[in-house]
């Protein structure tokens, strides 16, 4: 975000900002490959709304800051006083806040598949609700009281696309914006389904497991995946798994139970078990970690786009793409050596002398 640029050049706008902010000393940085800070952007402008916008205007009254601080500034009010913008700050707020929670319960429960339905359930119920005549006046009031009505913009002032009556422009834009998260959430979590066995190796329904077979969610495994599974001997193993307080342990994460099963060397005495467990923990959510990691070809990509006239295969694409053999070079015990030989063997391209 544009804002951090000014918050980095001019110390000033800090001291400012921590005055009126009432709280908020610090606008969260907006990351490209984390979706999740965009919408954390969006709430903190629209709780800070006069605090943001006093804090511009003290920038610009002060006769201490350069241009470009003042430019900068001068931007920002005017975008904050814009109709439209601040209409739509405040139509994807209101989605945001609700989406933030779901989001957050998906990642810490994702076995629980479940309780991650009925609560994508409720956010489309929230949307639809929001869907509304009422819900649309509400975010329009809201937006002319901070700004101005266009409505009350002289005729010859307005655009060509803007003839139109505003408040049924803006009526539009609203119910288009809500059926295009209506359409995108359904399809998003479209094979939520699929994913029931994930609940068959949820810790906390062992109990409830153990008393009654969760059925579904083992039809679930076998449709899926049956052809790489015994089906009556996976299930043998999973009674025993629910059944037994020393297997189960205090083991609260997936890879725990790998570990131990590895250890212990139940990996073959329960290897539909253990199957299981390595099924699942290589279906990963989506995550912040996911979020900030990109392919090796998309680097691959990049790197021979910026290295264009130079030699494109250099040694460290060769690592990426030929990692199969250095992963099988590594386990040489004098492999590290012989690298570290090659090396001193180069000559110094830097003098230090």
């Amino acid at each position: 975000m544009a804002i951090h640029c000014l918050t980095q050049r001019k110390g000033g706008f800090g001291r400012i900002d921590v005055d009126v902010l009432q709280g908020c000393s610090r606008l969260p940085r907006n990351a490209p490959t984390r979706w999740n800070f965009t919408s954390r952007i969006v709430s903190t402008v629209a709780n800070n709304y006069d605090g943001l916008l006093q804090t511009f205007e003290n920038i610009i009254a002060d006769t201490t800051m350069d241009d470009d601080t003042l430019d900068c500034a001068k931007g920002f009010v005017r975008k904050l006083e814009d109709f439209e913008f601040v209409f739509m700050l405040y139509t994807y707020e209101q989605i945001f806040s609700e989406t933030d929670v779901v989001f957050d319960i998906v990642q810490q429960r994702a076995m629980d598949v479940l309780y991650c339905k009925n609560r994508i359930e409720s956010l489309l119920a929230f949307v639809k609700e929001k869907r509304s005549e009422g819900a649309f006046q509400a975010i329009y009031a809201k937006t002319a009281d901070l700004t101005s009505d266009p409505r009350d913009e002289p005729m010859r002032k307005r655009r060509l696309t803007q003839l139109q009556d505003p408040q049924v422009r803006y009526r539009n834009l609203y119910m288009a914006i809500l059926d295009n998260i209506l359409e995108q959430i359904p399809q998003h979590f479209s094979n939520l389904e699929s994913m029931l066995f994930l609940e068959l190796v949820n810790p906390g329904k062992f109990d409830d497991m153990r008393r009654v077979f969760p059925e579904e969610a083992f039809q679930s495994v076998l449709k899926s995946y049956g052809h790489h599974f015994d089906s009556g001997r996976l299930r043998s193993e999973l009674q025993v798994l629910y059944s037994d307080q020393d297997l189960q342990g205090n083991r609260g994460k997936l890879c725990d139970y790998l570990v131990f099963l590895k250890d212990m060397e139940l990996d073959s005495a329960m290897p539909q078990l253990y199957k299981l467990f390595s099924l699942v923990a290589t279906i990963g959510a989506t995550s912040a970690g996911v979020e900030r990691s990109f392919s090796c070809l998309k680097r691959l990509k990049s790197y021979t786009r910026n290295t264009m006239g130079q030699g494109r295969l250099s040694s460290l694409a060769l690592l990426a793409i030929e990692r199969t053999l250095v992963k099988s070079f590594e386990k040489t015990p004098s492999w590290y050596d012989r690298v570290t030989d090659h090396f001193l063997e180069k000559e110094r391209r830097a003098e230090f002398t």
